[in-house]
């Protein structure tokens, strides 16, 4: 009987276990940087972008074709008269065989004069524009990841100075309430900025939800996972300034869509060398062989004669020399892409006059957030002396109620506007590392 009880706790002890693990669910913390690697290996949109990539490098096959055979094939069943003298009068009576007929093509490819060439180098530079489209993609996608991660970080920072508010407000309440003469207008300018703080703190409550499920979506974790920030504060990011030509020079060597123009004048130079040859043949080394045949058949049963129709075996190899000389479509074809040439020339120059005009645009936006951080930094020093004056003054009682809980509520404002600055600086910063092309490492997209 011991036995059987001890099974039986065991196993209840199992169960219990069991059912608790069941229900726990791990906690996963990720740093901005751990984010960001999730989101360039998990992000459906990337992954998009990835297969486009792999559809390019297939596409390249076609132009690596050289000295690959190409097969054709066909094969034939008919219903044929047997008396191939009468034939007419032979099928009409009924007196039929079955033709059955094999014919096998096989071309090698000895040379296309240059074609199969230029389309290799046309089908590299389409896997390098996949390539950059893909680092596109992911500068977009990094881009809301730092902004979702430093927006939850500066939710939690209000939040936290919103509870604080409301703790200092609700004391002096509580304190005015019990003096016996209450001053009601007081109270009320008291409690309609705890109205306003309560709608800033559901303000923010409400962001940071939607920020984290936004997060939840960029990094591939699922909706009900448990997850939350390694970082507790929203700190300013470190960045060094250095002179905007600096910038200027990395964006053009490093930002997708600077290579991206050049890419597109270089890849319609090629497409129209590739036109131009096709005024040129193609030289193929081949085999084939037809083999027909149909039993019974009557009157001229030389099987291996070429004039036989019903019973015959062709075969043969050599070369062929082919080509196809249209030559207003080719020519056509030629000055069009010329144009497509000269205009992606135009698009280079317009745009690249673009890019730089909106690399300086985020670039004075950073200069500029930087300047208001210091100032928001300088209030808040000097509110935090106020503060400290006042309550030394209200210790010492030299001082009123009334005008410490000023100096706190505009202590609390200040500081919640220096976190909303910081978060501001951190956005410039991202943004400016996008558009050089620092915003992350780019070994990880590497296909």
């Amino acid at each position: 009987m011991n036995r059987v009880f001890t099974v039986i706790s065991f196993l209840c002890f199992l169960a219990i276990q069991t059912s608790v693990l069941a229900q726990y669910k791990p906690v996963y913390r990720y740093n901005l940087k751990e984010c960001t690697e999730m989101a360039l290996k998990n992000n459906e949109v990337i992954k998009a972008s990835h297969y486009d990539v792999i559809s390019a490098i297939a596409q390249k096959m076609e132009a690596t074709k050289r000295y690959v055979p190409v097969v054709n094939y066909e094969y034939r069943v008919a219903p044929v008269p047997r008396d191939i003298n009468n034939p007419t009068q032979s099928f009409v009576d009924g007196d039929i065989s079955i033709f059955n007929s094999v014919k096998i093509e096989m071309g090698v490819p000895v040379t296309t004069f240059g074609k199969l060439t230029v389309s290799k180098e046309l089908a590299d530079l389409g896997i390098d524009a996949s390539r950059l489209k893909k680092k596109r993609k992911a500068n977009e996608v990094v881009t809301e990841v730092y902004k979702l991660y430093h927006g939850i970080l500066l939710a939690r920072e209000l939040k936290i100075l919103a509870n604080k508010g409301l703790d200092a407000v609700n004391k002096k309440v509580e304190e005015l309430q019990k003096e016996e003469n209450t001053d009601q207008l007081q109270i009320l300018k008291l409690k309609a900025i705890i109205y306003q703080v309560e709608k800033k703190l559901d303000e923010a409550i409400k962001k940071e939800t939607i920020a984290f499920a936004m997060l939840k979506y960029q990094i591939g974790l699922e909706d009900d996972a448990n997850f939350n920030l390694k970082d507790t504060h929203l700190k300013r990011v470190s960045f060094k300034m250095v002179p905007f030509a600096e910038l200027l020079s990395q964006s053009k060597e490093r930002r997708p869509e600077f290579q991206l123009l050049a890419f597109q004048v270089e890849a319609n130079r090629k497409k129209i060398i590739l036109e131009k040859k096709a005024y040129l043949p193609l030289l193929t080394l081949g085999a084939f062989l037809d083999y027909g045949v149909s039993p019974g058949i009557r009157g001229d049963e030389d099987e291996t004669s070429l004039t036989n129709p019903l019973n015959f075996t062709k075969a043969g190899a050599g070369l062929k020399l082919s080509g196809d000389l249209d030559f207003r479509k080719i020519k056509s074809k030629v000055e069009m892409a010329k144009a497509a040439h000269l205009k992606s020339i135009a698009e280079k120059r317009s745009n690249y006059r673009l890019l730089e005009i909106d690399l300086k645009n985020a670039y004075l936006n950073l200069v500029q957030k930087r300047k208001l951080l210091y100032r928001a930094e300088k209030e808040q020093r000097s509110a935090r002396q106020i503060v400290f004056l006042t309550k030394s003054n209200l210790d010492i009682g030299l001082g009123e109620k009334k005008d410490y809980l000023e100096a706190l509520q505009s202590y609390l404002l200040i500081q919640a506007a220096v976190y909303e600055n910081i978060f501001n600086y951190n956005l410039a910063v991202s943004n400016v590392k996008s558009k050089v092309g620092t915003l992350y490492d780019s070994k990880l997209l590497e296909l």
